[in-house]
C-alpha cells in the first residue's frame, strides 16, 4: 500500500512539474501581474555600500501589465543612498493566501520630477508626505527578470534545485 501511495504522489509531482513547464511566458506574466496587484505589500531589497542586501516592507503601485511598478520614499532614506550607489534591486510579492509569489530582479531608478510623481501617485501614500514636491521621491522598478511560483496554478520550481519558473523581461 505504501508503494502505491509513493507512486501516486510521484505521479502527481511529475504531472505538476510537466504542467508548469508548458506554460507560456505571456501566461506567466499574466499570473505575475495578478499576484502583484493582489499583494498587500512587497519586500524591496537594495544593496548597501558594503555590498550587503538590505530589505524592507514597502507599499507598491503597479500601473499596468508591462510591470511598471513604483514605490515612494523619503529622499533621505537609506534606500535612496543605496540606489545612488548601486541601482540593482530585487522586489518580492506574495499572494494574500500565501500560495503564490513573484520575485522581480532589475534596477531601481529614482524619480524626483513633480509631474511624474503626480502621474504615478497612489492615494494611499498621501498621509505620509506633506509636500509631494519636496518630501518624497519615486522609485521606478525596471524589471530584468521575473520568477514565479504559483501552487494554486500548479507552477512549481525545478524538482531538484527548486529554481522557480523564470523569464527575462524585454525592455
Amino acid at each position: 500500500m505504501l508503494h502505491k501511495k509513493i507512486l501516486f504522489f510521484s505521479f502527481l509531482f511529475i504531472s505538476f512539474n510537466l504542467l508548469s513547464q508548458t506554460i507560456s511566458n505571456q501566461e506567466i506574466k499574466n499570473l505575475a501581474f495578478n499576484i502583484i496587484k493582489e499583494s498587500k505589500n512587497s519586500v524591496f531589497i537594495t544593496i548597501d555600500s558594503l555590498g550587503k542586501p538590505t530589505s524592507r516592507i514597502m507599499d507598491h503601485h503597479i500601473i499596468n501589465k508591462n510591470f511598471d511598478i513604483y514605490l515612494v520614499t523619503n529622499p533621505f532614506s537609506r534606500k535612496v543612498t543605496h540606489l545612488r550607489l548601486n541601482s540593482s534591486i530585487s522586489i518580492n510579492f506574495q499572494s494574500p493566501d500565501g500560495e503564490n509569489y513573484v520575485s522581480i530582479n532589475g534596477k531601481g531608478i529614482l524619480i524626483d520630477d513633480i509631474n511624474l510623481k503626480i502621474k504615478y501617485w497612489k492615494n494611499e501614500w498621501t498621509p505620509f508626505y506633506n509636500n509631494i514636491d519636496t518630501d518624497c521621491v519615486l522609485i521606478q522598478i525596471i524589471p530584468q527578470s521575473l520568477e514565479l511560483v504559483s501552487l494554486s496554478n500548479d507552477i512549481i520550481g525545478d524538482p531538484k534545485t527548486w529554481k522557480p519558473k523564470t523569464i527575462i523581461i524585454d525592455d
